[in-house]
């Protein structure tokens, strides 16, 4: 039985680290993988005491180590060395002290921490890239400013992918750039595309009198009538006036529609929503916890998912937002991120991919999700995105990738 150590800049305490690691690694677990995992957590989860309780039990179950560590949320250069010193540091620590055979490392920061465990020990990793990291930095104007740096930056790069032991990927696009040599030969070492995944089972559509997490008085206001959900951050991500003029154009032609927004940026969204002109007794914002998603996504008929264009960064993003709605019976409308995402909506069959966001296609966009009432479409849809978008596939897939990795080694 082979005992690995994943390391983590997400937080497991947060929605996208308890969905996307322990969920994971407990599937992994019930295959045989023993997991030790290490986590930079912010502090404002660390002081949740009835949260690490439930998560470190939940772990314990599964016979998963867990190791905290706070995460240094000053910002700046010092701030980020001081978090990859920190798993850097405890990651070499828990090697030395036996019994680990390998790491699974997610992310570029994290896949630092471990190249630099392997330097030391030659204890192999796996690169889970997670993204296109330098170049979500370039296109944001941080960091990697002048050809200098850019270039010490794309030279660690070639090196994490150059002493990988294999490495995953969200997209097969990007998959597909590191195959090709981008980053250097690989040889035989594999490369495999595992993107966002979402329990299909626990995400499955309920109906609205088994949504015991969502209050009475709203299922009740939102039975029977077209809800639009809007869900999370408020970021440079999403294009927001779009996806807000879209929202009150299917308003204007829906007499019976309701915008529900869940997030806990509730007053941003609600300025933004001014702004827009949306009628503030069709808006509802609330923050869901993320245990109780499926329920709330089982009120949402469309799920608008408006990213800004395709970039070179963007080939290696899938958001888990498209994994989700596809498994809630959510129809998504989207637009933007990459083209891989694209051809997934369009796949499915059951929402809209926009190939722009000018005022003829908005409107075109209102006009098909307020005449769309049949719903036969969406158990399909279910089924022809769960081989790729579904936990159990994703766990399958990483545990015939660490096959693959002792095969190699």
């Amino acid at each position: 039985m082979k005992r690995l150590l994943y390391l983590s800049v997400d937080g497991l305490l947060e929605p996208l680290g308890f969905s996307q690691v322990v969920r994971v690694i407990e599937g992994l677990a019930a295959r045989g993988w023993r997991y030790d995992v290490i986590s930079l957590e912010k502090r404002k989860d660390l002081t949740d005491p009835v949260r690490v309780h439930a998560v470190e039990t939940r772990l314990a179950k599964a016979h998963i180590r867990w190791t905290r560590l706070e995460w240094n949320e000053a910002g700046g250069a010092s701030a980020a060395a001081s978090n990859l010193g920190a798993l850097t540091s405890t990651a070499l620590r828990r090697v030395r002290q036996g019994g680990l055979d390998a790491l699974h490392a997610r992310s570029y920061v994290a896949a630092t921490a471990a190249q630099a465990v392997w330097l030391a020990t030659r204890t192999p990793f796996v690169f889970d890239t997670r993204a296109y990291w330098i170049d979500e930095r370039l296109e944001d104007g941080k960091w990697f400013t002048t050809p200098v740096r850019l270039g010490v930056a794309r030279g660690l790069e070639h090196q994490l992918f150059a002493c990988a032991a294999g490495v995953v990927t969200l997209t097969e696009l990007q998959a597909q750039d590191v195959r090709s040599g981008q980053f250097g030969p690989l040889g035989e070492r594999p490369v495999v595309c595992i993107p966002t995944c979402a329990d299909y089972d626990d995400f499955a559509r309920r109906p609205l009198d088994a949504c015991l997490a969502v209050p009475a008085d709203l299922r009740a206001r939102l039975d029977g009538t077209r809800v639009l959900g809007l869900i999370g951050s408020l970021n440079r991500s999403y294009c927001v006036d779009e996806t807000l003029r879209l929202s009150r154009l299917v308003l204007e032609r829906d007499a019976t529609a309701q915008v529900l927004v869940l997030s806990g940026q509730g007053e941003a969204w609600t300025q933004a929503a001014n702004r827009a002109g949306l009628d503030p007794r069709r808006l509802l914002i609330r923050r869901a916890h993320h245990d109780d998603m499926p329920q709330w996504l089982s009120l949402i008929d469309w799920g608008l998912l408006l990213l800004v264009p395709a970039s070179r960064a963007k080939r290696a993003s899938m958001p888990t937002k498209l994994a989700e709605f596809f498994a809630a019976g959510v129809r998504p409308v989207q637009s933007g991120c990459n083209d891989e995402v694209s051809q997934w909506v369009r796949r499915a069959g059951s929402g809209l991919s926009l190939d722009s966001l000018d005022e003829q296609t908005l409107t075109q966009a209102a006009d098909a999700i307020v005449r769309r009432h049949a719903s036969s479409e969406l158990d399909l849809a279910r089924e022809r995105t769960r081989a790729h978008f579904s936990l159990e596939h994703g766990i399958r897939r990483y545990d015939e990738l660490w096959q693959r990795v002792f095969r190699g080694a």
